[in-house]
């Protein structure tokens, strides 16, 4: 019974590298003119983090698949004086795992449909530090990182398909439409603010299969 179905999966398997290219628009103009930026250069929505072109890899089986990404930002920042020295750090990481589910066996030189799901999630690091600080001092500077990691961190998910076509030496072309939904949770002592934003992302898909 195993062998049989082990049999009657479809044997075509391999990995895959390659880049997306989402173009930015008035949106993009709209989100920095209303000022509805983190401050601290690298949330999700700063637009360092998660740059127009992607990178992007991963695995299929048959016709299923999942591929992955992850970005990195990070700006430090230090300021020295005749008095002392102050250093200031904000540092995301971005990993995101997308599963692929194609409408047919994949083929050569066919256009390929598929729907696609997946998660994401930004983890946040922030630090500020002040030579010979005080101790009151350090407690206003550990808020104020624990602010900053709260409006860089955030999770997210996202539901879409696409359409792709690979040529017999490997190469693939195609386009992905998604929603995109993201949530943020950031506070203080005094308040705590949760945000979510809902937003379509096209991109355009290039790919190399192994």
């Amino acid at each position: 019974m195993l062998a049989s179905l082990l049999l009657s999966l479809p044997v075509m398997a391999g990995g895959l590298v390659g880049a997306e290219y989402v173009p930015s628009g008035l949106g993009d103009m709209a989100w920095v003119e209303e000022e509805q930026l983190s401050g601290s250069l690298v949330a999700e929505t700063d637009g360092i983090l998660v740059p127009p072109l992607r990178f992007v890899g991963g695995y299929a089986w048959g016709r299923n698949g999942v591929v992955g990404s992850f970005s990195m930002a990070r700006i430090a920042t230090t300021v020295i004086t005749t008095d002392s020295e102050s250093t200031s750090i904000r540092t995301a990481l971005r990993p995101s795992v997308d599963y692929r589910r194609w409408m047919m066996d994949p083929e050569a030189n066919k256009p390929l449909f598929y729907l696609t799901a997946g998660f994401y999630f930004v983890i946040p690091f922030a630090e500020e530090t002040v030579e010979n600080a005080s101790k009151e001092d350090r407690k206003a500077l550990r808020e104020a990182a624990e602010e900053a990691e709260g409006r860089i961190g955030a999770i997210g998910g996202s539901i879409g398909l696409g359409a792709e076509v690979r040529w017999d030496n490997g190469l693939g072309l195609g386009i992905r439409s998604a929603l995109m939904v993201t949530r943020f949770d950031s506070s203080n002592v005094e308040t705590q603010t949760v945000s979510s934003l809902i937003r379509s992302e096209t991109a355009l898909t290039l790919s190399y299969w192994f």
